[in-house]
């Protein structure tokens, strides 16, 4: 062999034994990288909260997309004292055809938000605080609250499951809708 090639495999000896130690630190840099932009992009609700709670549900993934278009998820995300009766997907799927493409335009964002905000109360109500009568809600108009032995309906809605208790509220699914008077004909909202 000649100088100049042992010095090449020399050389090449020397390094070969970091190689792996750089590898590893550029790897380990990419992976705190890309843990840190998924939590980033997942949504600014805290953990335990109704609208982390809803962000991690398959049953709730329109409703998700509907407190993010309208500007929510942070305000049901963070501190707070909410009730929330959450319609599932299956409640957002009977809605009239085209309803709800309607409702998630950014021209009708603050009709989405009095509609969400129609679903929300102030305050913690579990199944036992709930009482017959109305109940004013976070887009100030009344909801009807009809409690039975067994059962709970808000605007003759069955409450599906109720109590579902989270750092910053109760969250209760409805398998409807709920239509705040203010936007009855809206988008065929009161058809269904």
């Amino acid at each position: 062999m000649k100088t100049k090639d042992l010095t090449r495999l020399a050389l090449l000896l020397a390094i070969a034994p970091l190689a792996p130690v750089a590898m590893a630190q550029e790897k380990e840099t990419t992976k705190k990288t890309t843990e840190t932009t998924v939590i980033e992009k997942k949504t600014g609700a805290e953990p335990g909260t109704i609208a982390n709670a809803i962000n991690d549900s398959a049953t709730f993934s329109i409703l998700a997309k509907a407190l993010k278009a309208a500007d929510l998820e942070t305000t049901l995300g963070t501190k707070g004292s909410y009730t929330i009766f959450a319609p599932t997907d299956e409640a957002f799927m009977k809605l009239k055809e085209g309803t709800l493409d309607r409702l998630l335009l950014p021209e009708n964002k603050e009709k989405l938000r009095s509609l969400l905000l129609f679903h929300v109360i102030p305050g913690q109500f579990t199944s036992s605080d709930l009482k017959d009568g109305k109940i004013t809600t976070s887009n100030g108009e009344k909801i009807d609250v009809d409690v039975e032995i067994g059962a709970i309906k808000v605007e003759d809605t069955k409450v599906a499951k109720a109590d579902l208790v989270l750092t910053n509220g109760v969250m209760h699914s409805v398998g409807q809708v709920l239509v705040p008077k203010s936007l009855d004909g809206f988008a065929g909202l009161d058809e269904e």
